[in-house]
């Protein structure tokens, strides 16, 4: 097997490199015949395991086809050899693939039968089990669980043939993970700050904390942080689409800078399993724990004798809180939930903010009186059925960085002075000493308070919804960002803007 191994990954390899070196010939060459163009391949939707310079390693390719033409082999001489098959039969199961596709590809010996993928699920269903067990039963403290993060989950079972009793079904559900903290941190709190008597002390203290408008302001330094923030987003757009520097002369920043950035250590985190019970209402709420508790090998008077976090939506927490609320006054722990704490997510927190500028500013299509920004979707071939999608996060957050971006380009244009003419692959250069006046000259005109203040003497109010939406989106962006570069310190400025 080593033989052949390397047999046909020499000869793919070859022809690769060779193939390469007849292109750049071919290139250099003024024969004046067009190239044939390089196959495309989005990195973004795949993932981040290809090449983003070529559409593909050459290398690489060789290596897994080789590698996967001797694992066809080694299965159809030995079907205990079936590691490679047993992945495939579990991704094309995972993937909707027909059962007549998988007979197909179990033949040629590129997946295992659909019996051996589902013996393998139990298997790892099982092993699941256990793990979710021993994870939701360590403590971090003496009286401190380990958190719990949930959310509901709508998914349908689609039939394309129906028949009677066999036909689509919708399934109501909630999705979660257990997630145990960095010890390093847990290690930094005093264990007595980490007890049921001091977390209830803590509750009845709120009622008593003097709420002042000073903190939910963002103070000197964090207003400099933000011109930061928006000068970054505008030198972004600005290299991306209408220029590039000459030189290096004057620093440009594509990036804020940090602020307070959380450790980059892989997080502890376990999924649970799915539970057929949603958490839209205190009945399912309370569903939902008995179900995370049969998942473990608890009690539900072990689980409520601790205190435990859970992570979770608008309405998670409001539905907890109303199922606490009937259930007061118990004397039984384990009905009384008083030592449950929802907090809300930063993800379901930038969600609601999100939906709720973006339905501000989206406008309605409809009326074609309308400057709203649908028009900016519209004009970048976003169809009307995709702009407001409230359980589509991803597609709200989508548009809301392309309308940005699209905003932004607009901006500079005008304080180019080339607002007339089309952009252009070649990107022309420019000095960055010019680059830098220019995102100076931009922020000055569309995003500094006398900008607004100017913008309200107009009689239209084109100018001033211009400006408002500029800043707005620009909170959702940078959250976004702040959140996916892990900067804890960037949110809380994001969140302070947004209160």
């Amino acid at each position: 097997m080593p033989f052949l191994f390397q047999l046909i990954y020499r000869k793919l390899a070859i022809q690769a490199n060779s193939n390469t070196d007849t292109n750049q010939r071919e290139d250099d060459s003024d024969d004046g015949e067009d190239p044939i163009p390089a196959a495309h391949v989005e990195t973004d939707a795949i993932g981040d395991d290809l090449n983003d310079v070529l559409p593909f390693d050459c290398n690489q390719r060789a290596y897994m086809v080789a590698k996967t033409i001797c694992s066809m082999v080694a299965f159809v001489k030995n079907r205990r050899n079936n590691g490679h098959q047993l992945a495939n039969s579990l991704t094309f199961l995972a993937c909707g693939v027909t059962n007549r596709v998988n007979l197909f590809l179990n033949y040629v010996g590129l997946s295992s039968s659909r019996k051996t993928a589902h013996h393998a699920l139990n298997k790892l269903s099982r092993r699941s089990s256990l793990r979710i067990s021993t994870k939701i039963g360590k403590l971090l403290a003496p009286t401190l669980g380990s958190f719990l993060c949930f959310d509901n989950l709508d998914f349908e079972q689609r039939v394309h043939t129906k028949s009677v009793g066999h036909s689509s079904r919708m399934f109501h559900g909630t999705w979660g993970y257990v997630h145990h903290p960095s010890p390093k941190l847990v290690s930094s709190v005093s264990s007595s700050d980490l007890t049921i008597e001091s977390y209830h002390q803590a509750m009845l203290n709120v009622e008593s904390v003097d709420v002042h408008s000073r903190m939910l302001l963002p103070t000197a330094k964090e207003e400099v942080q933000w011109e930061l923030v928006l000068k970054s987003q505008i030198t972004s757009a600005l290299l991306e689409h209408l220029a590039i520097p000459a030189e290096s002369y004057v620093s440009i920043n594509t990036k804020p800078p940090v602020v307070d950035q959380i450790s980059s250590e892989r997080p502890d985190i376990t999924m649970l399993k799915l539970m057929i019970a949603a958490d839209n209402s205190a009945q399912g709420a309370g569903e939902v724990f008995q179900a995370i508790v049969n998942q473990s090998n608890l009690t539900m008077s072990d689980f409520a004798s601790r205190i435990q976090l859970i992570d979770g939506d608008l309405a998670t927490c409001s539905n907890l809180t109303t199922l606490r609320t009937q259930r007061t006054p118990s004397k039984h722990k384990e009905e009384s939930l008083m030592n449950v704490l929802t907090m809300l997510g930063g993800a379901h927190t930038l969600w609601n903010i999100s939906q709720a500028i973006y339905s501000k500013h989206v406008g309605d299509k409809s009326d074609s009186r309308d400057a709203g920004a649908w028009r900016f979707l519209d004009g970048l071939g976003i169809p009307s059925n995709n702009m407001l999608d409230k359980k589509d996060f991803t597609l709200m957050i989508r548009n809301i960085e392309k309308i940005q971006r699209a905003t932004l380009v607009y901006c500079l244009m005008l304080v180019m002075g080339i607002q007339d003419k089309h952009l252009t692959k070649e990107l022309p250069k420019i000095s960055s000493l010019r680059i830098k006046q220019i995102v100076d000259e931009t922020y000055e005109r569309f995003f500094s308070i006398e900008a607004k203040r100017n913008a309200t003497i107009h009689t239209s109010p084109k100018l001033s919804n211009l400006l408002l939406r500029l800043s707005d989106f620009a909170t959702v962006v940078e959250g976004n960002s702040a959140m996916k570069s892990g900067d804890i310190g960037r949110l809380m400025n994001v969140w302070k803007r947004c209160s």
